[in-house]
């Protein structure tokens, strides 16, 4: 097969390879595979400046990857950070213009709300018992929930604790005469 018809073929080009066929006559466009960008992975210690959170309650932030390294400051749960790089799991890190280390665990992408400390309800002579249940001190208040449960107050008991009259708090979700036994 000879082509014929550069010009065509040249102003072909944008949009594919055109060719003229010598036994056929026929005017054909074959289309041209496009160039594929090829993107290299990056390496573990590129700079990605990802928001991250601080996870651990009090954690150091030290001055290499490493427990071996000075400690130069301390962090606390739900302070955000910006990770610049990473090594070994350890997350070199910035926040307010102090660069550090911090091992990866105790860093996450998502912000976790605080916790909610729920006190327990310890029986005391000055506080009063609801008659309604036994085998520990459930408070007479607006509301009673299970500590450590989905509730929120103002006043928790941990239990078990036995219902021997109304659940006026529904602390026996189950109607098995026990409440809080989760």
């Amino acid at each position: 097969m000879r082509l014929k018809g550069w010009s065509m073929v040249a102003v072909g080009a944008v949009i594919g390879l055109a060719a003229l066929d010598d036994d056929s006559n026929d005017f054909s466009i074959r289309k041209v595979p496009t160039p594929t960008t090829v993107s290299t992975p990056r390496s573990q210690n590129a700079p990605s400046s990802k928001t991250q959170y601080v996870t651990g309650n009090v954690v150091n932030v030290r001055s290499g990857p490493g427990t071996s390294y000075n400690k130069i400051f301390q962090l606390k749960r739900g302070q955000r950070v910006q990770a610049l790089t990473s090594e070994n799991g350890w997350i070199k890190l910035s926040v307010n213009n102090r660069i550090g280390w911090m091992f990866g665990k105790y860093l996450s992408t998502t912000q976790r709300p605080r916790q909610v400390q729920q006190t327990q309800v310890t029986h005391t002579l000055e506080k009063k018992c609801h008659p309604s249940y036994t085998g520990a001190c459930v408070p007479i208040a607006s509301d009673v929930d299970c500590a450590g449960g989905r509730g929120n107050g103002p006043a928790y008991v941990r239990g078990p604790v036995r219902v021997v009259g109304p659940d006026i708090y529904g602390l026996d979700r189950d109607r098995d005469g026990i409440g809080c036994d989760r």
